[in-house]
């Protein structure tokens, strides 16, 4: 575990994380009969990658997991193994290819899963995103510049109105809560030249999570919106490499929190923000504080 003591506005609890630690470990959680559905979990070194290890070694039954570039069936070997090791069921493991800012691409992954599935999906965690160059706006082709919307806030609006149904029709034969997890980026902490269609719509992701809380959580609905982190992963390639070597979290960190974070009941986090890295256990004593102050949700300030 790698933990410092810093100070800025992104911060909240005194201690923060570069790697995961024993709190957060998901060999303490019991995900049994869960099932649950990865976007964007191409990538080895990346966020979806280090979910869906974190989401086998916690004892889910089964997890799909979906990227526009495909899934490598080494990654089923994965987490099949890192399932065993944990000592825990196997999970079955569903590999598609999705494009998630189509709506009839979604609809078929929908398909697949709910036949695969048996109809029942309880946590989506939305990791698959799109950055353009790292260029300021007159110097980038609209239409790529636009592309990071797309697939950045359309697919939100595309996966949740297809899964969501299922999702709540789950929880409605189960009970408890089902489970929808945005994962958006330290990126929208701060402004920078270049990069700015990938910033502002990550920083949309928040006030839409916000939004859907209000219209569905009396259902059983719990969403969260995740910084993971500032990661060197495959999306980060279109930025200055002396900015990319600076990046200080793992991926592990990430994929450990969204575990934990799904675990359990936390009403009191739905709709808010979360920045990985944060200590859990700092985080779990300022509920109270968190709730009463009606923190982590976006606002501007006069």
């Amino acid at each position: 575990m790698s933990a410092r003591k810093q100070l800025s506005g992104g911060n909240f609890t005194a201690t923060l994380h570069s790697t995961s630690y024993d709190y957060i470990s998901p060999l303490k959680l019991n995900l049994a009969g869960k099932c649950v559905l990865i976007t964007g979990a191409a990538w080895e070194n990346g966020i979806g990658h280090a979910t869906a290890v974190a989401f086998a070694r916690a004892g889910v039954s089964a997890i799909a997991l979906a990227d526009l570039h495909g899934i490598s069936g080494n990654l089923a070997v994965k987490l099949k193994t890192a399932a065993r090791d944990a000592r825990r069921s196997e999970p079955v493991v569903l590999c598609c290819t999705v494009g998630i800012a189509q709506q009839d691409s979604v609809q078929a992954l929908h398909n697949t899963v709910s036949e695969s599935f048996g109809g029942r999906l309880d946590i989506v965690v939305n990791n698959a995103a799109h950055q353009e160059p790292y260029k300021p706006l007159l110097e980038m082709d609209a239409d790529v510049y636009w592309r990071t919307w797309e697939v950045n806030v359309r697919r939100l609006i595309n996966m949740t109105r297809i899964f969501l149904p299922m999702q709540l029709s789950t929880r409605a034969g189960i009970g408890g809560l089902c489970t929808i997890i945005n994962v958006s980026s330290s990126g929208t902490l701060t402004a920078r030249p270049g990069s700015g269609s990938y910033r502002s719509s990550k920083l949309a992701i928040l006030r839409w999570t916000e939004t859907l809380q209000l219209e569905y959580g009396d259902k059983g609905l719990l969403t969260i919106w995740v910084n993971p982190g500032a990661i060197k992963t495959e999306i980060t390639r279109n930025e200055p490499e002396e900015l990319r070597d600076k990046l200080p979290h793992r991926p592990d960190i990430a994929g450990d929190t969204i575990a934990w974070l799904a675990a359990e009941r936390k009403e009191w986090l739905g709709g808010r923000y979360v920045n990985c890295p944060w200590d859990m256990e700092e985080l779990m004593k300022k509920n109270k504080e968190i709730v009463h102050e009606d923190k982590f949700k976006m606002r501007m300030a006069f």
